[in-house]
């Protein structure tokens, strides 16, 4: 019977999360990160777990997170090294969101939009954008590129993730010259950051 090894998440914070991740790893434990139903997981926490579970070919599991963190976990793990100890997965598979994340190790995050999105079922339920307040990134990047306008709907889900990532966090990337038009005429070039 292999040990626990019980770690913090205010440990992980305070410290080396991906060189303590990684030792109890490699011991073979079962790892648990006890979080704190309140906090928004960082996503330096966040990218040093992903890096040590696949150094190591592990998986962590996290208990006493806030249903926002649950949720977040579920959209960035898509190797699903993650367990969620007191949640079931409730996201659909990678291939059933019209987004792509992944985090970075200086703490940001970005999304690239895959064409379709604004007529994608996932995006009419909130779970498509109340993930990321589960998160604490330093910076949430919003990739166009392959957006050619505009509708109702992911307007809406933009202004959404704005508010989710807090302010002046969340930033859009190769936006193409309807969509800033567009933005514009609805004067929300004002409260979402372009370029």
């Amino acid at each position: 019977m292999s040990a626990t090894i019980i770690i913090s998440l205010s440990e992980l914070i305070a410290g080396d999360a991906r060189a303590r991740l990684q030792a109890a790893l490699a011991s073979r434990a079962t790892v648990v990160v006890q979080g704190d139903e309140t906090a928004r997981l960082p996503v330096v926490v966040v990218h040093a777990a992903l890096e040590a579970t696949t150094a190591t070919s592990g998986f962590l599991r996290f208990e006493g997170l806030s249903a926002h963190a649950r949720l977040a976990l579920q959209v960035v793990d898509p190797d699903r090294r993650f367990a969620l100890g007191d949640a079931a997965r409730s996201l659909g598979q990678v291939g059933d969101r019209p987004y792509q994340v992944s985090v970075a190790a200086d703490g940001s995050l970005t999304l690239v939009l895959l064409k379709g999105i604004g007529q994608h079922h996932h995006m009419n339920e909130s779970a498509s954008y109340e993930w990321l307040r589960g998160l604490d990134a330093s910076a949430v990047v919003i990739d166009m590129s392959q957006m050619e306008h505009l509708n109702s709907l992911l307007v809406a889900w933009l202004l959404q993730m704005n508010q989710g990532a807090g302010a002046g966090r969340c930033r859009l990337v190769h936006v193409g010259r309807q969509a800033v038009t567009q933005l514009s005429q609805l004067r929300l070039n004002h409260l979402l950051v372009i370029g």
